[in-house]
């Protein structure tokens, strides 16, 4: 006979593991790409359907208000250069950016400090432990006497214990020497000083940002107001034509060919102003602010003298070599590099280190009370590592080689953007010069022209060329001054000496007619 309840703890294993099996399939049915996220899909479902977002996912923002200091957003309707760049390089985000970095790579040399420093550690763990162990027997035994059987019961033995155990305890460890510590510590500072260079660079490009923008907004107001001083030239134009045609001494077609300049110079004056407002918004945003902000700048005089440069292109490209923030901060970069070879080596060299730890032990009972401590001084020699050190070493060596020549390639772009800048800037003050000169003659030409008609001995051809042409010269003239400007501002990023304020180091001379220095 069977004995089935015999089987019955290995038939309750055998449904249990089935249970398993069929709740493991019915999740595996569930699993779907892309997953869900609030009840949508988390990546889209198809390559030609937008992808509906969930609740989540979505990140409110809003336009930022002005938040101006106080002195500064009393005159916000009259600007200057210097309110221009202090209030852009407090608010613009690429500054706060490069900020933060800095701060987190200085924070990575105390990060390698406190790697050779000791290492403590304080603890508590409490157990609770229960056993119970247990012995049963039953069967049968052959009765005594005659044929008979009888009946023999077995017995059972059963014993249980409880332990609760409260051990605090304490551990401190020391790394007393390895070979990388010099060159770990060098790391540290190398990337810190690449990043803070980094920083310095992103606020002469703000500046440099904020100057250009500033140039241009002012570039597009004096072509736009010079436009404007054309239209109103070409409305006398227009009535002198209208007159004269009334007179009987002038043709239509007079009226005609001036009611057109009129009509092309006012539509060139629509367009001057919108990018008056266009180059408006780029300066708003250049300060860290949306470009419909109500703000406006002061009147600058449109006289100043132009200067040429005093510095020769030799001298301002050594300047830049020594003093960019950017090239420096691709020279520490490589420095880096070079240290983390001094890192890698370290790690396949023998460390030394100091451990030590202390425990006690309350319990009930009380007989398994007491504490223990350990203290050990260790010598560390990696043999073997799957040759990972030296293939990782290879790698740094590798890596340095590439930094190295990247900080050259670097310092050969910077040599051709102050050669590029230095005859921008030599170019522009030759054109401020000639775009002056060019709007007296143009503006002489147009009053020989406009008397002549007006007495009856010119035509209105001549007139309006002559016309075009000042308006051309006054565009011109406008143009130029402040592309000098934008221009000594480049030559001045280029050179490395542009300062947190937007002033300039480059050595000007006020005779701008004279010798070129090379």
């Amino acid at each position: 006979m069977i004995d089935v309840y015999g089987y019955a703890p290995a038939l309750r294993r055998i449904v249990r593991a089935a249970r398993v099996i069929g709740v493991t399939a019915v999740l595996a049915s569930c699993i779907h790409n892309p997953p869900d996220v609030d009840g949508k899909p988390s990546a889209p479902t198809a390559p030609n359907q937008f992808w509906t977002p969930p609740r989540k996912a979505v990140i409110p923002d809003s336009v930022p208000t002005l938040a101006l200091p106080p002195d500064i957003a009393e005159r916000v309707q009259a600007l200057t250069l210097p309110n221009v760049i202090e209030i852009g390089l407090s608010t613009n985000p690429l500054t706060r950016q490069s900020y933060a970095e800095a701060r987190a790579a200085g924070a990575a040399i105390g990060s390698a400090y406190g790697k050779y420093l000791p290492q403590l550690n304080v603890g508590v763990t409490g157990e609770r432990e229960s056993s119970r162990s247990g012995v049963q027997s039953t069967g049968t035994s052959p009765g005594t006497g005659g044929t008979g059987t009888g009946t023999g019961g077995g017995t059972t033995v059963r014993s249980s214990g409880t332990n609760s155990l409260l051990i605090p305890d304490a551990s401190a460890s020391w790394l007393l020497f390895d070979f990388g510590r010099s060159s770990a510590f060098e790391f540290a500072k190398q990337g810190a000083f690449a990043a803070s260079f980094t920083h310095n660079a992103t606020v002469q490009n703000v500046v440099l940002a904020l100057e250009q923008a500033y140039f241009n907004y002012n570039s597009a107001k004096a072509v736009a107001t010079a436009d404007s001083l054309t239209v109103k030239e070409d409305s006398v134009n227009l009535a002198s034509a209208t007159a004269r045609h009334a007179a009987g001494v002038a043709t239509i077609s007079d009226v005609l060919q001036a009611q057109t300049t009129l009509s092309q110079q006012v539509l060139q004056l629509e367009t001057d102003q919108g990018s008056v407002q266009t180059t408006r918004g780029s300066l708003a945003v250049a300060m860290g602010f949306p470009a419909n902000l109500s703000y406006d700048i002061r009147a600058e005089p449109p006289d100043v003298p132009i200067q040429g440069i005093a510095a020769s292109v030799d001298s301002l490209v050594s300047e830049a070599v020594r003093s960019r923030p950017d090239l420096a901060s691709f020279r520490a970069q490589a420095a880096q590099a070079r240290a983390n070879i001094g890192v890698i080596r370290g790690q396949g060299l023998p460390s030394l280190s100091l451990t030590g730890s202390d425990n006690y032990v309350f319990a009930n009972p009380s007989s398994l009370n007491g504490n223990s401590y350990v203290a050990s001084v260790g010598l560390s020699f990696p043999l073997f590592q799957g040759f990972q050190n030296a293939y990782n070493l290879l790698q740094a060596h590798e890596l340095a080689k590439a930094q190295a020549a990247n900080a050259e390639y670097q310092r050969d772009l910077v040599v051709d953007q102050v050669f590029t800048s230095y005859y921008n800037l030599r170019t522009a003050t030759a054109r401020v010069r000639s775009s002056d000169d060019l709007l007296h003659s143009a503006q002489a030409n147009y009053d020989v022209a406009i008397g002549k008609y007006k007495q009856g001995v010119g035509n209105i051809l001549d007139v309006v060329t002559a016309q075009a042409a000042l308006a051309s010269a006054r565009s011109q003239a406008a143009q130029a001054r402040w592309t000098w400007y934008s221009d000594l501002a480049q030559l001045s990023h280029d050179a490395g000496v542009l300062g947190i304020h937007g002033e300039t180091q480059i050595p000007l001379r006020a005779d701008s007619t004279g010798a070129t220095p090379r």
